[in-house]
């Protein structure tokens, strides 16, 4: 009995609820934007991916791809669980939704469209050629993202649309579980390239031939039409989990049997081949 009452409680106090305003800080409400801490994850994946791309561009020391492939991965965590944190607003207005979901693809494109990219530029794949793919690359990120948010807004418009359980096409922000292993191959000869018949100077093709692979195949996927399970908390865990596991395990590898160690001075400045 006291259940059904608390729930008519609930209804009748429904439309009231709708029709009163949200409450803004009164210092925050001068400010444009919807200030609320279901946003914060959003924004530590951009600050992350910021530092990444400074450090990638030699900011204050030479250019650390090293240290940039690892901000991607720290901000694609973030990104990873920024919907959830959102969700536990409860009676989230249309622009609220509206205004997160802009942000987080704005804050995807800097993420994991321009940050992946600075990490092989920082790696010395500089050359015009590498330049087609990366445009590429972020072009299909754009596109991929701009078509997201229109087919999202349009399953909210819908009355009758139930919870997303797919994407169509690879969502950008898996590049930045994608990038930490392809980048640890790609370095994992970096003390000995002549294990690979290479030698310090020619050793950027191998590494181009890896991160390229990289770029060319995410940029594909990003746009071509497939249907990807979305995973749930439990699903999203698991992925975190086991992807950290994989790149610490291929960073002992690297630094036990190739003698290359993780965050140092690895990367080199040559104008690239």
């Amino acid at each position: 009995m006291t259940e059904i009452t608390e729930q008519q409680d609930t209804v009748k106090e429904e439309p009231a609820a709708a029709e009163k305003p949200t409450r803004r800080d009164p210092v925050l409400k001068h400010f444009v934007g919807y200030w609320h801490y279901g946003v914060i994850l959003t924004y530590l994946s951009l600050a992350l991916s910021i530092c990444g791309i400074c450090f990638a561009a030699a900011y204050g020391g030479p250019r650390r791809d090293d240290i940039a492939a690892f901000f991607v991965l720290l901000a694609g965590l973030c990104d990873a669980f920024d919907g959830m944190v959102a969700k536990t607003r409860k009676h989230r207005s249309d622009n609220d939704k509206l205004f997160g979901m802009n942000i987080d693809s704005l804050s995807d494109m800097v993420s994991f469209g321009v940050a992946p990219i600075m990490v092989g530029v920082a790696m010395g794949m500089t050359r015009w050629y590498y330049c087609i793919i990366y445009v590429l690359f972020a072009l299909c990120g754009l596109v991929r993202l701009a078509y997201y948010d229109v087919s999202e807004v349009n399953r909210l418009k819908d009355p009758t649309s139930v919870r997303r359980d797919s994407y169509e096409g690879l969502p950008i922000t898996n590049v930045s579980l994608a990038l930490p292993v392809f980048y640890l191959f790609a370095t994992m000869f970096d003390k000995h390239p002549e294990w690979i018949g290479l030698n310090s100077n020619t050793i950027i093709i191998y590494q181009s031939i890896i991160m390229m692979s990289l770029y060319i195949i995410c940029g594909f996927l990003f746009v071509f039409k497939f249907k990807m399970f979305k995973a749930r908390a439990k699903g999203l865990i698991i992925t975190v989990v086991t992807i950290t596991v994989l790149v610490i395990s291929l960073a002992l590898i690297r630094y036990y049997a190739c003698g290359v160690v993780l965050f140092g001075p690895l990367t080199k400045t040559p104008a690239g081949i």
